[in-house]
């Protein structure tokens, strides 16, 4: 089933709301950490995501180097909006887990994209 580029625009924006403001509003210290890096882990898989939404959505109008550094640029805004709490720290490596998830992802497009 393929969906239009109306619901990837819409799952994308909806989901990075929601990434956007569980970025900046206090959460507990999770409780089951299975291995040390499991938040980095969660932050590349989660802009991972975005950027394949974002791919779908997007990537015909404005090209996949300009929407990853988009989400790259969102990733460090949000790192630093966290600096302004005082309940959130920044952490570059998060910040370098986002860019990895984004990186990634670019690299299986690109790479699906020259095999057809």
């Amino acid at each position: 089933m393929v969906l239009s580029v109306t619901v990837y625009r819409a799952v994308f924006w909806l989901l990075l709301s929601v990434v956007s403001i569980l970025s900046l509003v206090a959460m507990p210290e999770p409780q089951l950490q299975l291995f040390t890096w499991q938040d980095k882990l969660y932050h590349g898989v989660i802009y991972g995501v975005l950027f394949a939404l974002l791919v779908k959505a997007y990537a015909a109008r404005y090209g996949l180097l300009r929407l990853a550094l988009g989400l790259v640029v969102f990733g460090l805004l949000v790192e630093i909006a966290q600096s302004f709490t005082s309940y959130r720290q920044p952490e570059v490596w998060d910040f370098i887990a986002n860019s990895m998830g984004i990186f990634l992802v670019y690299l299986l497009v690109v790479t699906v994209a020259a095999r057809r």
